[in-house]
């Protein structure tokens, strides 16, 4: 398994997009809940809070993400678009998604612990002579 480190403010703007995208959805689609929080690209927050309190609690920075959950953002872009999203949002949005998707061509081996994904420290570097 491989994934790629996320920074808070790109996390923060996942969030964003995700929130507003499931706020226009539960505004103006009609669809029942679960299809909402596919649509809205929710189940990517779902997968990152544990890692995100792992992160924090081990004083680390970035949470692991696989390259695979980049489609629960591009579906919420896609749902923003079609739902007339705000302008700034899905600027932001196209921002992050070429961001991440650029990242996850730098993926690193991952692993689990007690069920949530983690990625190794990064190897110290050798002091300079």
């Amino acid at each position: 398994m491989r994934a790629f480190a996320v920074g808070q403010d790109d996390i923060l703007t996942i969030a964003r997009v995700i929130g507003h995208a499931e706020e226009l959805l539960t505004a103006h689609s009609g669809s029942d809940r679960e299809t909402i929080r596919n649509a809205s690209g929710a189940e990517l927050l779902s997968l990152l809070y544990p890692r995100i309190g792992l992160v924090i609690a081990r004083g680390g920075s970035g949470a692991p993400m696989q390259a695979s959950e980049i489609r629960h953002l591009e579906a919420a872009i896609i749902n923003l678009e079609s739902y007339g999203g705000h302008e700034t949002v899905l600027c932001d949005g196209y921002a992050l998604l070429a961001r991440l998707r650029a990242r996850s061509g730098e993926t690193r081996a991952a692993r689990t612990e007690d069920g949530i994904l983690t990625l190794p420290d990064p190897a110290p570097r050798a002091p300079c002579p």
